[in-house]
This record gives C-alpha cells, sequence and structure tokens, in this order.
C-alpha cells in the first residue's frame, strides 16, 4: 500500500524539522480556523475519533498525461499520536494503481504533528499517466501508519468510523469520486489547464542512461570538495534531474554526478543547485535524509543482495551503511557498518543561514575494502547503483526529490536502476545521451 518515498530510513516520530520562515508562512497558510464556504463536495466522513474529512474540491481537468490537483480539508479531533501519512490511491480497479501517499501540506506538516481543533488544507498533486489505459480513474483515501508499516511490513490504517455519505470499499478506504479522464471541467468550479507530462518520453530518455561506463584514473583526485582535479576533466556528468516518478525535476534544485574508480578506491563527486543549503543534521551516521543531502546507492555482485547507501550532506556530516536485503536490518543497525570513506564539501554560499546560497559540492573516495571486497573488481563488472539529491524545502514531497535513474519512491529498489560498467578509460563526452533538465513546475 505505501509509496516509500524517501532514503534509507524515516524521521522518527515525533521530531521536528527545523522550517525556514517561507516554510512556516506555508504551513499557516495551510491550517484554518474554519473551511471554506464553497466546497465542491461537502462530506462529514469520520476516521476513528480522530479525524474527519469536511471535504473536498478537484481543482483542473483530470486527463491523460495531464495533472491536477485534489484539495482535502480535514478537520482535526484528536491528535494522531505516530509516523502516520496520508494515503491517496489513483486507480483502475483490479487493473492499476498509481499511490500519492503523503505527510500533509507539501510534506512540511506531518500528521502525527496536527493539533485538536486545526482544519488542515492538504492539496495533491496527481499527475495522470498518459498510458493509463482506462478512461476513468477512482480517488480512494485514507490513513495509514508509516512508522509500522516501514518497520515490519505491518499494515494498519484508521477505521472509517462513519463514511458521511461516501462509500468505503472492503480495505477500508473512502471513495472520494470516479473521475473521467477526458478533460472535462472538474464540478463546481472553473478549471485551469496544467501542463501536460510526457511520462513515457521521460522515461525512454532515462532508459537509454541506465548503463554508463566509469573510466579507471591513473592519479586520483585531492578530496577537496572542489570537482576541478584532472581525473574529472572530461567526465561527462550524470544528471541527477528527474523526480523518482520520472517527472522532470525542478533545475533550481537538480544535481550532477561523476564517478571514477581504480584499484584502491571508487571515487565519487556531485554538485547541487540551492538557493537555500540546508541540514541541520550535524552528527554522521543520523537522519540526513531530513535536510540536503547527496546519496549514492551500490549493489556489487557477488554480494549476494547485499547493498550499500552511502549519503553527504553539505554540512560535512556523511552516512553509510550496508544492507544485506530490502530495508534489512533497520538503518540504525545497518548504518554501523564503516566504508573508511574520505569525504570532503564545499558549500556555494553558508549552510542553515539565510544569504545567497547557489548550491554545494561534494567528492568522496571509498575504499573497494569498505564496500566489502577484497580488491578492486575486474575491468568490465557491472554495479548496479542509483544517485539521488533530497532537497530541505521537502523531505516528504517527492517534488523536491531527485534521482538519475527513475525506479519509483523506494529509494532501496535497485531492480531497474542504473548500471555503473567499470572500464579503464571512460566514454568520449559525445557518446553518451544527455536527459534534458526539467525547466521548472
Amino acid at each position: 500500500m505505501a509509496l516509500s518515498l524517501g532514503a534509507g530510513c524515516r524521521r522518527p516520530a515525533g521530531q521536528q524539522i527545523v522550517l525556514t520562515k517561507d516554510q512556516e508562512q506555508q504551513i499557516a497558510a495551510n491550517v484554518m480556523a474554519v473551511p471554506p464556504a464553497t466546497l465542491q463536495v461537502k462530506t462529514d466522513t469520520k476516521f476513528e475519533d480522530k479525524v474527519v474529512l469536511l471535504g473536498y474540491d478537484i481543482v483542473g481537468k483530470p486527463k491523460k498525461g495531464g495533472t491536477f490537483d485534489l484539495v482535502m480539508y480535514f478537520r482535526v479531533d484528536q491528535p494522531i499520536a505516530g509516523d502516520w501519512k496520508v494515503f491517496v490511491h489513483f486507480e483502475a480497479p483490479g487493473k492499476r494503481r498509481t499511490p500519492f501517499d503523503h505527510y500533509g501540506v507539501n510534506g512540511l506538516y506531518p500528521v502525527g504533528q496536527w493539533k485538536k481543533g486545526e482544519i488542515i488544507k492538504d492539496v495533491v498533486s496527481i499527475a495522470v499517466p498518459s498510458d493509463w489505459e482506462a478512461t476513468d480513474a477512482q480517488i480512494l483515501i485514507g490513513f495509514f501508519d508509516w512508522g509500522l508499516y516501514n518497520s515490519t511490513q505491518g499494515d494498519r490504517r484508521l477505521k472509517v468510523e462513519s463514511p458521511g455519505g461516501l462509500s468505503v470499499d472492503k480495505d477500508g478506504r473512502v471513495l472520494l469520486a470516479t473521475v473521467p479522464l477526458d478533460g472535462g471541467a472538474a464540478p463546481g468550479g472553473a478549471a485551469t489547464e496544467p501542463t501536460p507530462v510526457n511520462l513515457r518520453q521521460i522515461a525512454q530518455v532515462a532508459e537509454a542512461l541506465k548503463e554508463v561506463q566509469i573510466g579507471k584514473v591513473a592519479a586520483p583526485p585531492v578530496i577537496d570538495g572542489k570537482d576541478d582535479d584532472a581525473a574529472w576533466r572530461g567526465i561527462v556528468p550524470l544528471q541527477i534531474g528527474h523526480q523518482p516518478d520520472s517527472r522532470p525535476l525542478n533545475a533550481a534544485i537538480a544535481a550532477t554526478a561523476k564517478l571514477a574508480w581504480d584499484d584502491t578506491n571508487l571515487y565519487f563527486t556531485a554538485h547541487a543547485n540551492d538557493t537555500d543549503v540546508r541540514n541541520t543534521h550535524a552528527a554522521n551516521d543520523s537522519t540526513l535524509w531530513e535536510g540536503d543531502v547527496i546519496e549514492l546507492f551500490m549493489r556489487l555482485p557477488g554480494q549476494d543482495g547485499k547493498y550499500m547507501e552511502v549519503q553527504i550532506a553539505p554540512n560535512g556530516a556523511r552516512f553509510d551503511a550496508l544492507f544485506t536485503g530490502p530495508r534489512q536490518p533497520k538503518w540504525e543497525d545497518a548504518s554501523k557498518h564503516e566504508t573508511g570513506m574520505e569525504h570532503k564539501v564545499t558549500v556555494d554560499g553558508d549552510v542553515n543561514a539565510d544569504g545567497a546560497d547557489t548550491g554545494f559540492t561534494v567528492e568522496a573516495k571509498i575504499p573497494w575494502k569498505g564496500l566489502g571486497l577484497t580488491a578492486a573488481p575486474a575491468e568490465g563488472t557491472v554495479i548496479e547503483a542509483n544517485m539521488y539529491r533530497i532537497d530541505d524545502k521537502g523531505t516528504h514531497d517527492i517534488s523536491h526529490m531527485g534521482t538519475w535513474v527513475p525506479v519509483g519512491g523506494d529509494f532501496h529498489k535497485l531492480d531497474g536502476a542504473g548500471r555503473l560498467k567499470l572500464v579503464a578509460k571512460g566514454p568520449e563526452p559525445t557518446a553518451r545521451p544527455v536527459v534534458p533538465m526539467g525547466a521548472g513546475h
């Protein structure tokens, strides 16, 4: 059920995000005392004694390849303790489902922090796949315990105490509406025309980049976070320019990366655009994914399914973990592994300070022995890998997460991700197609 939009791990329940003034204002604009007088659909749907769905609007024209907004209004009757998410399922029953699970208010105001008496305006942008087979789709919602699912794969939802005029299916999901995908106006209000997103075309371009050659260097780069060594010159950067759902990532927060190798280490550098560089987690092996961070996942051959996760934050903190299987063991235990990596970060601006930032660059060397090998891999070895960039402004918002090869919301999914082939010499700059970066959305 859950769409796992995150890195190796999640924020522990109750932990607060340090918000900027803009983020605080965004939350304030979506927490109100009374709902709008004019709702397209008014309901009184009660989820246990915790939350009541007062109604919703559909803004935009639902159509294949297009985007529209689902705007829901929840009244909080009692706090919901724990790490919970709102789930939204866009589906053709028995055929296809696209989930839009989230924390609330663009990820800035998680369900577990909602306060009694508040009315939460929760906007979900729904991108309809252009290859959706059915002529319509159902929108179903509810609340699920993400913390339980993430730790044990358990499935716990808030039970619907009263449907308030809506239908509830056998799985306890509330059916809001069945929408035709013909581009017709949403009921009850003026519709806007979102810019269509050609998901299939983007996926095809990403497919062309799935395997790249990583060249062996004669002289290793100096690890100083500057990306100006001869070892990096001539290497075509890989584009971390898509959201995990394949849509283009806003170029203002996009990133690029380069890799190289020799008989001792794997070398990695990445640069991220960012006008407000932030990460308040200074301890190594802490929850760095709750701020600006660059991530590298790798699964080497002959390791019986084991894979590595490496993260580097702009404040210099690092996270390295060895997983023996998908999300196993828990990240707290997996991160006890030490790769012996050396890394350095430079920031164009100031970390965690209001100012004119433009981005940050990370650089690292990771010993092959720290990746579980006794020696360097042979030329021709292929490493399954992916790279991610999470922006501080939306830790749980997919539009603020970038990836090299889109494979969906689970960052630990390496099946179908990228392939790094170790060669004696990297490809010529003209030999590799480049994914066009998004211009914003």
